[in-house]
């Protein structure tokens, strides 16, 4: 059985946490001794121990873990007082050392230094405890230096250094791999708090600095991601934690913490960055990026400020593609990009959001219509009188534009694009070069968009919705592991209403709560009804939204335990597939959603992953299961060397993260045999079985039981 003192506590207070082997064994080598024992703090009696802690003292293991520290004490007649003593200031004072006597069961006594460390395991107070017998304190140090060695190793093996500063003394302590990560040596640099700030990017130093201070002064934990400039102007990205122990007059006393060097890890968010948010023929922001972009300015823009939005395609593009092919039509495409930076201000933005189409952002002063024209007429008469677009080409196309304004026109992302949209179509409909600004009165799609909000509103009610059922199949290719639900709404008319339809409506119109929970009372029933004909489906996942992720009367959490109940089921029949998108909205109040469902049992996937922004800080703070690669890179799978390098790096590192990975869209034989060979546990798409209806499923799951 693992010893208890190798088990991994949450964090609390300014009681340090164990997170692996390494982090124990530290505790271990700076208590210096081959006897050890763990003491539940509440009960004040032995729950575990080294065997050298027994014998030593002349006991069987199993008879030693019945006593307490009183049960040992030299002195009979102040045993029980000195315990309590002793509990009591390991209370106040987790880390510490005291000298005592002990008593063998032969009634031999001796001196012993007792040095400890309380630590929190599973919700409850612990101490680990060593003894050391003065008269074997050389063997005790030669135990030390081995410990401090295989920790050394740890720490090699998992880029993380280790250091502790001691605020009165002014010294500071860095381990091997701290020296390393610092790439210096200890005949080289004196480790200092001004040593290591030097080596801290110029532009991160303040913000690193100011972080530790913090620390310094309240003693609360911190965690800060930040980068070192070292020598020949190499850079690392590292991750920083720590913690500060303060004395009885609030003055710190000692920081200890640890520098990971993620670079690697970082390189690979970066690359997937430049994937997600980057238009690989002219190099501009993408229309995901101006999403994200546009939700920035809007959150900074505040009431009175506003932003203006060009939505810019140039006209009959498709005809230069059809007359002079592709490679002229990508030229006019990275042209048009290309003036376009020129006709923009510092403050502006521009994204290519797809074919010939471009959004130009503009924040104002004030909401002005006036000024918003200007800008836009001036990028339209510009663009239009530029002789082949200023390369030489012998096409100089115009463009339609359609203007929009926050916040008179929308205050969220979505509206606001959409408005500029509708303006562009009407510009586009009044022939070519045109301009027009949105009005309520030539948004035909908002009055379809009302329509269909209120069919969505009744289709409930309708019997009009159902779950499909989409197969997850495991590493073999064979064995059913489960099925993802996905919901479906034919209307009255029996016409199938696409999910990217009406999904991003319910999230807009607060409707997706409805719809959310009568997807997971379906899923319910039908997993009941599923277990009640004899079949294993393995566990139905079900995608939630960033809104019932942040919704807290009833709660995520509530909603879904109460069907659970209704319906006989545990946690562990359900996975609830986030969005990265959701948890960017609201990290912190997605993060206590996530671990209140963690902790309740539901088994947690992030979906579509490498399409948002997720930070590995951010994959690594969360009680995360699975990570889902996304469709896009599985389908690229077979055409760049690049994109196979970053599957395998994605997969890599969720294994490093204790993830397992799914891999979406798996449409050929190819693409699973790469994804085999790479390691991917799990994986959904066409070629391993369509969405299909509850009884379909239930005829495939009878199926492959045979």
């Amino acid at each position: 059985m693992q010893p208890f003192w190798f088990s991994t506590p949450s964090e609390l207070g300014l009681i340090p946490c164990v997170d692996s082997i390494g982090d124990a064994l530290r505790f271990a080598a700076d208590l210096g001794s081959d006897d050890l024992v763990v003491i539940d703090l509440s009960k004040g009696h032995f729950i575990d121990c080294n065997r050298s802690a027994h014998e030593r003292l002349g006991y069987g293991r199993e008879d030693f873990l019945t006593l307490n520290p009183a049960a040992i004490q030299a002195d009979e007649e102040l045993a029980h007082d000195l315990m309590q003593d002793q509990l009591r200031v390991m209370h106040q004072q987790p880390r510490g050392s005291f000298a005592t006597r002990h008593r063998a069961r032969s009634g031999l006594c001796r001196d012993v230094s007792v040095s400890y460390q309380v630590l929190e395991l599973k919700g409850r107070l612990v101490a680990l405890v060593s003894h050391r017998d003065r008269t074997e304190l050389d063997s005790a140090l030669r135990e030390s230096d081995r410990l401090g060695s295989l920790l050394n190793e740890a720490e090699r093996l998992t880029h993380v250094g280790s250091w502790e500063l001691n605020h009165r003394t002014g010294e500071l302590l860095w381990s091997n791999e701290a020296f390393n990560i610092f790439d210096t040596a200890r005949e080289v640099t004196a480790p200092s708090y001004e040593a290591f700030l030097e080596k801290v990017h110029p532009e991160d130093r303040s913000l690193v600095d100011a972080t530790f201070r913090e620390s310094f002064r309240s003693g609360r934990p911190y965690r800060i991601q930040h980068r070192l400039l070292l020598g020949e102007g190499r850079l690392k990205v590292v991750l920083e934690r720590g913690r500060t122990s303060l004395g009885d007059d609030g003055e710190p006393l000692c920081t200890v913490g640890t520098v990971q060097d993620i670079s690697e890890q970082h390189e690979i968010q970066q690359r997937l960055e430049r994937i997600a948010f980057v238009d690989p023929l002219t190099k501009l922001p993408n229309k995901a990026a101006a999403v994200r972009q546009l939700g920035r300015l809007l959150r900074t823009a505040g009431k009175t400020n506003g932003i203006a939005l060009i939505n810019l395609d140039l006209d009959h593009f498709q005809s230069i593609n059809n007359s002079l092919g592709h490679d002229i039509g990508n030229r006019v495409l990275r042209a048009s990009g290309s003036r376009l930076r020129h006709l923009m201000q510092p403050d502006d933005w521009l994204a290519r959001l797809g074919s010939d189409e471009f959004l130009l952002l503009r924040p104002m002063a004030r909401a002005d219509r006036r000024e918003a024209l200007e800008w836009a007429e001036d990028i339209r008469r510009t663009l239009g009188n530029t002789p082949g677009m200023g390369t030489g080409l012998a096409v100089q196309p115009s463009a339609s534009l359609g203007v929009a304004l926050a916040p008179d026109h929308g205050s969220d992302p979505d509206t606001l694009l959409r408005c500029a949209n509708t303006a562009l179509m009407e510009a586009k409909q009044n022939g070519k070069n045109q301009l027009r600004f949105y009005t309520p009165e030539i948004s035909l799609q908002l009055r379809e968009r009302l329509e269909l909000e209120l069919r969505l509103a009744r289709a409930i009610d309708r019997e009009q919705l159902q779950l499909h059922y989409q197969p997850q199949v495991d590493r073999g290719g064979r064995r059913i592991a489960g099925a993802e639900a996905l919901l479906r709404w034919r209307d009255q008319n029996g016409r199938m209403v696409s999910p990217n339809v009406f999904i991003p409506l319910a999230e807009q119109t607060g409707q997706i709560h409805t719809l959310g929970l009568w997807v997971i009372q379906e899923a319910c029933r039908q997993l009941r009804d599923w277990r009640c004909q004899g079949l294993r489906p393995g566990k139905l996942a079900i995608n939630i939204s960033a809104l019932q992720l942040g919704a807290e009367n009833p709660s995520l959490s509530e909603l879904l335990s109460r069907s659970l109940n209704t319906h006989g089921l545990d946690p562990q029949s359900l996975e609830l597939e986030i969005t990265e998108t959701a948890l960017l909205n609201d990290p912190d109040r997605a993060g206590e959603q996530l671990r209140e469902l963690a902790d309740r049992g539901f088994s947690l996937a992030i979906d579509d992953f490498g399409t948002g922004y997720s930070s590995l800080a951010l994959l690594h703070s969360l009680p995360l299961d699975k990570l889902k690669i996304d469709r896009f890179f599985v389908d690229r799978l077979g055409n760049d060397h690049a994109d196979l390098a970053i599957v395998k790096a994605t997969i890599v590192m969720a294994k490093e993260l204790g993830l397992m990975t799914l891999a979406e869209g798996v449409e050929t034989r190819d693409q699973l045999m790469k994804l085999q060979e790479l390691g991917c546990d799990q994986f959904q798409g066409h070629l391993l079985g369509r969405p299909m209806s509850a009884s379909s499923f239930a005829t495939l799951l009878r199926e492959s039981a045979v």
